[in-house]
């Protein structure tokens, strides 16, 4: 009995070793894999260099060909990057591709003192029912327009760096002001208008 167990341990360790890769073949596997990455590496900065090369027509191309690559991590580097531009052009096509990604866009709100005491009061009762928070739905984007749906009738457009939309009886306009937030004038009527300075991040 004892001397068919240590057969059966025998076979089972031979068995083991028998599809244990071999530290040659683990090797090679890492290599092609640090292989692999140096070549991507190595492709994404001449692209990124690109980006932020003198060509206008170039930058735009790269740009281009790396947000519809289909690879998401080459598509988040040039929205960065163009969102961060100094190329007007291309800093307008990272925004509206940035917006029109989005399934929503949360601002935060802060009563715009500049208005009649009688709208921030309407401001403050807004504040005091709804909070501080104002969401609107970005769906069925059209990104030869920069229009979207907000809800029903109701439309958000991009246009260049500026944002603007109407939901039901409120309407918003902002623009970019750095590479991860808008800020701007929400207009809310709740049986009466309030006007609020709103920001949202889309980064």
């Amino acid at each position: 009995m004892i001397r068919m167990i240590l057969i059966a341990c025998a076979f089972a360790a031979t068995v083991t070793m028998g599809f244990s890769p071999s530290p040659a073949f683990a090797q090679t596997s890492a290599s092609e894999m640090l292989e692999q990455a140096r070549a991507r590496s190595r492709e994404m900065e001449e692209l990124k260099a690109v980006l932020n090369g003198p060509d206008q027509n170039m930058r735009l191309a790269a740009f281009d060909v790396m947000v519809t690559s289909g690879d998401e991590a080459m598509r988040q580097v040039a929205l960065d990057l163009g969102l961060a531009s100094a190329d007007p052009l291309m800093q307008a096509m990272a925004f509206k591709e940035t917006i029109l990604s989005l399934t929503r866009i949360v601002f935060q709100l802060e009563i715009d003192t500049s208005q009649p005491a009688s709208v921030q009061q309407k401001a403050q009762q807004i504040l005091d029912s709804t909070g501080s928070s104002y969401t609107i739905a970005v769906t069925k984007p059209d990104r030869a327009t920069g229009v979207f749906t907000v809800r029903s009738t109701n439309q958000g457009q991009v246009n260049g760096t500026n944002l603007t939309f109407k939901n039901g009886y409120d309407t918003g306009q902002f623009e970019l002001v750095d590479e991860t937030t808008i800020k701007g004038i929400l207009n809310i009527n709740k049986s009466g208008n309030g006007v609020f300075i709103a920001t949202a991040k889309i980064r």
